[in-house]
């Protein structure tokens, strides 16, 4: 007869969660805000990307990537267009409670570098490449 690994001896694999790599609060700004305002808020929380509201609602979001291929890269001046002109819109979310692998195929398919994540269907976080990062990075996950 062979042997037969008891159960508990196996080391019990649990799936990380988008929630535990997410951040939050939610950073924002009203769609009248520019470019210039929204850059310096980046600047000044270390953030790379904010989340637009049109009053309670998330309409869009700013992200290093649009500052550069869409306001520098085509010579806008920062101070003049609103936020909204420049934001990616309608955002894209996913679940809180999905597991972070799945959240790293979900952004490689739509090819985005943050993720609004909601908690009871209300956006309450952002994954970013850099969470990815730190999800992976993670010893415990090493095969």
């Amino acid at each position: 007869m062979k042997h037969k690994t008891h159960q508990f001896s196996q080391e019990e694999k649990i799936e990380e969660t988008i929630a535990q790599y997410m951040s939050a609060p939610v950073q924002s700004v009203t769609g009248n805000s520019t470019i210039f305002e929204v850059s310096q808020m980046m600047v000044e929380r270390n953030i790379g990307s904010v989340l637009v509201k049109n009053g309670e609602e998330f309409i869009g979001i700013i992200t290093e990537r649009d500052l550069t291929r869409k306001v520098i890269g085509k010579g806008l001046d920062p101070k003049t267009p609103p936020v909204t002109e420049t934001m990616s819109s309608p955002l894209i979310t996913l679940d809180s409670d999905q597991p972070v692998t799945d959240a790293n195929q979900f952004m490689a398919k739509h090819r985005i570098r943050h993720l609004a994540v909601t908690v009871d269907g209300k956006i309450e976080g952002i994954l970013s490449v850099k969470d990815l990062v730190a999800f992976y990075a993670n010893p415990r996950l090493r095969h």
